[in-house]
């Protein structure tokens, strides 16, 4: 009945394709919105409308042909023809209408935008953790469809490969640059020589991503609005003293992803998360003190996604939801769970980070309410004895505090008592967290601080400690009345009505005397 010509042909839309066929409009392209009105009368043949204009009148009909074609919708009818389509709606009368009563359901159409749209494609770059995530998890297909949610965006995807002897974006075991031990990885290579990272150049893991990209349409590759980056697991088997090293060799190779997508003006933000927990501990701080200092820097457009990874669970570990005890799994990889879960979490982030950056579709607002940071925040810690800390929680959308399961034994909090990330004190964890009030959190230490207050710093969690699924604070989110039509549960699922996790520490914070 309707096809819409593809690639290679000039976007006509042709009524009846074949013998018979029509064409009713030229230069349809991808990820447009039509609205299509049909009305057969017999003996006078089809009239068209398009976006509620005439585009035909009596246009032939080969329905009352002595041998009729197959009746399909946006086929060809040839094996591999078709248009691909959303259907927002359809409707069939049994009888022609008048022009008026055409004109009428025309305006009915206009609740859905009509012409271009855009689309969200989401650029996964990384390692092992990264295939996990974008191809074995479906976790980044999952945050493409929440920001797609956010904006109003017509379709979503994810350009992820893996490695082979071609082009890819994703190689297990590989880091940023130079090889660790058995890990080859060579995304960006260190030629050995002591130069600044800011001239390195492409390894053999970059040279792959580019030819990989490079194998995409010109319209794919300008659909990519986000980069994706969740991974860490190599880089943070560094030591802390290469922290100068890898806070220019990131953005040099952030630099140079850009560019192969024509990304000239850092308008592409990179989405990274806070270092899951695995690897060193000066490595794993030093991954998580280079993101938040890339983060704040508004000319590198990145964002961090998730700013608590280490409330998860080692991939293939057993899990009792009733006390949040973990038991075995692999430490390096995050379970299916927990990647989904963080695809959901960073979703509003995300969205509310390209909305700024001038990229939206049908939805130009994000309303108050909806999460910003991704989650509650420590703001303030005071030192009320030797061994019990107050904290000050600043809220992002929820309104109040959940200490649940391993939570309620302090799991995740520590104390740095003297010393520093190059010569660290000893590390006094939590064996308590009470919930105060809506912004307050009690902590009390497994041992008293000997160090004064501007000498020790608390830690959420303290290097590649694990607190593990269902044990970090949280906030109240998923019980929070949303602003009217913004509550993504009702559309995607319950699966998106999420508490919000306490951020992680990018670096210590340090202790006060004053409660205020």
């Amino acid at each position: 009945m309707l096809s819409v010509e593809g690639r290679g042909g000039d976007g006509n839309l042709i009524l009846f394709p074949g013998l018979w066929q029509t064409v009713i409009r030229s230069g349809f392209a991808r990820r447009h919105t039509h609205a299509v009105l049909l009305c057969h009368t017999p003996g006078h043949g089809i009239d068209v409308w398009v976006d509620g204009q005439e585009a035909g009148t009596g246009l032939p009909c080969p329905l009352q042909a002595q041998e009729p074609p197959p009746l399909l919708l946006l086929h060809d009818a040839t094996i591999h023809g078709a248009a691909q389509c959303w259907l927002h709606e359809a409707a069939v009368w049994n009888r022609a209408m008048t022009a008026i009563e055409a004109a009428t359901v025309a305006t009915h159409a206009r609740r859905w935008p009509s012409g271009p749209r855009k689309a969200v494609s989401i650029l996964v770059n990384g390692q092992s953790n990264a295939i996990n995530y974008a191809i074995n998890d479906g976790a980044a297909l999952l945050l493409a469809r929440g920001i797609a949610w956010h904006l109003g965006a017509i379709a979503y995807n994810v350009i992820a490969r893996l490695g082979s002897s071609g082009g890819y974006t994703m190689a297990a075991g590989h880091g940023l640059y130079a090889a660790l031990g058995n890990y080859p990885g060579d995304f960006l290579h260190d030629p050995g020589d002591g130069s600044s990272p800011s001239g390195w150049a492409l390894g053999a893991d970059g040279l792959a991503l580019a030819k990989a990209l490079s194998e995409l349409s010109p319209e794919d590759l300008a659909d990519v609005r986000a980069i994706l980056w969740p991974w860490n697991e190599t880089d943070s088997l560094r030591a802390y003293g290469e922290k100068a090293t890898f806070s220019a060799a990131a953005p040099r190779f952030l630099g140079l992803l850009r560019q192969m997508i024509g990304d000239s003006d850092a308008a592409v933000p990179l989405v990274w998360w806070n270092a899951i927990p695995y690897g060193g501990i000066g490595g794993i701080q030093m991954h998580r003190e280079v993101v938040a200092s890339l983060a704040a820097d508004n000319s590198k457009n990145v964002v961090i996604g998730n700013p608590q990874t280490s409330d998860s669970n080692p991939r293939g570990a057993t899990w009792d939801p009733t006390t949040g005890a973990v038991a075995g799994g692999d430490p390096a990889h995050r379970d299916s769970i927990d990647n989904q879960r963080f695809a959901r979490l960073a979703a509003p982030v995300v969205a509310r980070h390209l909305l700024s950056s001038g990229f939206h579709d049908t939805l130009p607002v994000i309303p108050a309410g909806l999460t910003i940071r991704g989650g509650p925040r420590i703001a303030h810690v005071y030192r009320q004895s030797a061994d019990t800390l107050i904290l000050t929680i600043v809220h992002d959308a929820g309104t109040d505090l959940e200490v649940p399961l391993q939570a309620q034994h302090g799991a995740g909090f520590a104390v740095m008592d003297g010393g520093s990330m190059i010569a660290p004190g000893p590390i006094r964890a939590a064996t308590l967290c009470t919930r105060i009030d809506s912004t307050h959190l009690l902590v009390r230490l497994e041992h008293p601080l000997t160090s004064s207050s501007e000498r020790c710093r608390l830690y959420y969690p303290y290097g590649p400690v694990a607190i593990g699924r269902g044990n970090c604070v949280t906030d109240n989110f998923a019980a929070v009345a949303k602003p009217a039509g913004w509550d993504i549960a009702d559309d995607l699922g319950t699966a998106w009505r999420e508490n919000f996790p306490l951020a992680a520490t990018d670096i210590g914070l340090p202790l006060n005397d004053s409660s205020g």
